[in-house]
Protein backbone atom coordinates (compact mmCIF):
# COMPACT_ATOMS: atom_id res chain seq x y z
CA UNK A 1 0.00 0.00 0.00
CA UNK A 2 1.47 3.68 -0.59
CA UNK A 3 -0.07 6.56 0.35
CA UNK A 4 0.88 9.67 -1.63
CA UNK A 5 0.54 12.87 -0.58
CA UNK A 6 -1.84 11.33 2.74
CA UNK A 7 -3.93 14.13 3.79
CA UNK A 8 -6.01 13.86 7.05
CA UNK A 9 -8.17 15.86 9.33
CA UNK A 10 -6.61 15.42 12.82
CA UNK A 11 -9.40 17.46 14.71
CA UNK A 12 -12.07 14.86 13.67
CA UNK A 13 -10.64 11.71 13.18
CA UNK A 14 -10.03 8.52 15.61
CA UNK A 15 -6.54 8.13 14.65
CA UNK A 16 -6.23 4.91 16.79
CA UNK A 17 -8.43 3.74 14.52
CA UNK A 18 -5.60 2.74 12.26
CA UNK A 19 -3.85 -0.18 12.31
CA UNK A 20 -1.80 -1.63 9.28
CA UNK A 21 -0.15 -5.16 10.76
CA UNK A 22 0.48 -7.37 7.52
CA UNK A 23 1.01 -4.90 4.70
CA UNK A 24 4.14 -3.01 3.40
CA UNK A 25 3.64 0.60 3.68
CA UNK A 26 5.06 3.62 1.85
CA UNK A 27 4.47 7.11 2.38
CA UNK A 28 5.33 9.98 0.23
CA UNK A 29 4.98 14.02 1.01
CA UNK A 30 6.27 16.35 -0.25
CA UNK A 31 8.46 19.01 1.83
CA UNK A 32 6.79 22.01 0.62
CA UNK A 33 2.93 20.50 0.78
CA UNK A 34 0.79 23.31 1.82
CA UNK A 35 -1.71 20.69 2.08
CA UNK A 36 -0.43 18.76 5.13
CA UNK A 37 2.95 18.68 6.82
CA UNK A 38 5.24 16.24 8.76
CA UNK A 39 2.06 14.70 11.06
CA UNK A 40 1.55 12.58 7.64
CA UNK A 41 4.10 10.49 7.64
CA UNK A 42 4.19 10.33 12.06
CA UNK A 43 0.42 8.88 11.52
CA UNK A 44 1.50 6.17 8.80
CA UNK A 45 4.31 5.24 11.01
CA UNK A 46 2.08 4.81 14.09
CA UNK A 47 -0.49 2.83 12.18
CA UNK A 48 2.70 0.68 11.33
CA UNK A 49 4.21 0.32 14.38
CA UNK A 50 2.96 -3.35 14.97
CA UNK A 51 3.24 -4.88 10.97
CA UNK A 52 5.93 -6.90 10.77
CA UNK A 53 5.49 -6.00 7.02
CA UNK A 54 7.39 -2.77 7.07
CA UNK A 55 7.08 1.15 6.36
CA UNK A 56 9.18 3.25 4.55
CA UNK A 57 8.84 7.09 4.12
CA UNK A 58 9.71 9.32 1.88
CA UNK A 59 10.08 12.95 1.81
CA UNK A 60 10.81 14.48 -1.82
CA UNK A 61 12.69 18.01 -1.47
CA UNK A 62 10.60 20.47 -3.21
CA UNK A 63 7.39 18.44 -3.84
CA UNK A 64 4.10 20.32 -3.06
CA UNK A 65 0.57 18.47 -2.88
CA UNK A 66 -0.81 19.03 -6.59
CA UNK A 67 1.53 18.40 -8.93
CA UNK A 68 2.11 14.41 -8.02
CA UNK A 69 -1.11 13.97 -10.20
CA UNK A 70 -2.19 15.72 -13.92
CA UNK A 71 -5.16 16.81 -12.15
CA UNK A 72 -4.33 18.81 -9.76
CA UNK A 73 -1.74 20.74 -11.35
CA UNK A 74 -2.03 24.03 -12.92
CA UNK A 75 -0.57 23.12 -16.10
CA UNK A 76 -3.90 20.89 -16.27
CA UNK A 77 -6.63 23.96 -16.77
CA UNK A 78 -8.55 22.02 -14.60
CA UNK A 79 -10.74 24.31 -12.26
CA UNK A 80 -9.48 24.93 -8.97
CA UNK A 81 -6.09 23.26 -10.28
CA UNK A 82 -3.30 25.31 -8.27
CA UNK A 83 0.24 25.39 -6.89
CA UNK A 84 -0.19 25.21 -3.28
CA UNK A 85 3.41 25.55 -2.26
CA UNK A 86 3.68 29.66 -2.18
CA UNK A 87 5.46 31.66 -4.21
CA UNK A 88 6.14 30.96 -7.51
CA UNK A 89 9.43 28.48 -8.01
CA UNK A 90 10.12 28.35 -4.65
CA UNK A 91 7.89 26.77 -1.46
CA UNK A 92 8.09 26.32 1.83
CA UNK A 93 6.03 23.34 4.09
CA UNK A 94 2.97 25.26 5.97
CA UNK A 95 4.03 27.56 8.81
CA UNK A 96 7.43 27.36 7.62
CA UNK A 97 10.06 30.17 6.79
CA UNK A 98 12.75 28.97 4.69
CA UNK A 99 11.84 28.83 1.27
CA UNK A 100 13.53 26.23 -1.18
CA UNK A 101 13.46 25.67 -4.99
CA UNK A 102 10.15 24.22 -6.30
CA UNK A 103 9.68 21.04 -8.36
CA UNK A 104 8.27 21.75 -11.75
CA UNK A 105 5.25 19.50 -12.58
CA UNK A 106 6.76 16.75 -14.66
CA UNK A 107 10.17 16.47 -12.61
CA UNK A 108 7.93 16.00 -9.37
CA UNK A 109 5.91 13.08 -11.38
CA UNK A 110 9.03 11.73 -12.77
CA UNK A 111 10.67 11.35 -9.06
CA UNK A 112 7.43 10.06 -7.55
CA UNK A 113 7.03 8.17 -10.54
CA UNK A 114 11.03 6.04 -9.54
CA UNK A 115 10.24 5.84 -5.74
CA UNK A 116 6.61 4.35 -6.76
CA UNK A 117 7.93 1.88 -9.23
CA UNK A 118 10.85 1.29 -7.00
CA UNK A 119 8.30 0.31 -3.63
CA UNK A 120 6.18 -1.71 -6.24
CA UNK A 121 8.57 -3.82 -7.37
CA UNK A 122 10.04 -4.38 -4.31
CA UNK A 123 7.00 -5.37 -2.56
CA UNK A 124 5.08 -7.87 -3.73
CA UNK A 125 7.61 -9.13 -6.45
CA UNK A 126 10.31 -9.63 -3.85
CA UNK A 127 12.51 -7.45 -6.14
CA UNK A 128 15.39 -7.14 -3.82
CA UNK A 129 17.53 -5.04 -6.09
CA UNK A 130 15.25 -1.83 -5.27
CA UNK A 131 15.70 -2.06 -1.35
CA UNK A 132 18.22 1.00 -1.70
CA UNK A 133 15.68 3.01 -3.19
CA UNK A 134 12.61 2.19 -1.06
CA UNK A 135 15.11 2.35 2.34
CA UNK A 136 16.93 5.87 1.15
CA UNK A 137 20.43 3.50 1.25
Amino acid sequence: MLALAPAYNVMTEDMTAYEITDTPLAAIRGTCDGQVGREALSFAADATAGSSAGFHSFEMRGANHDYFNTHWSPESGEVAARDDAGRPGQCTEPGGSTFETQLSEAAQRRAGAVYIAAFFRRYPTGGERFEAVTTGG
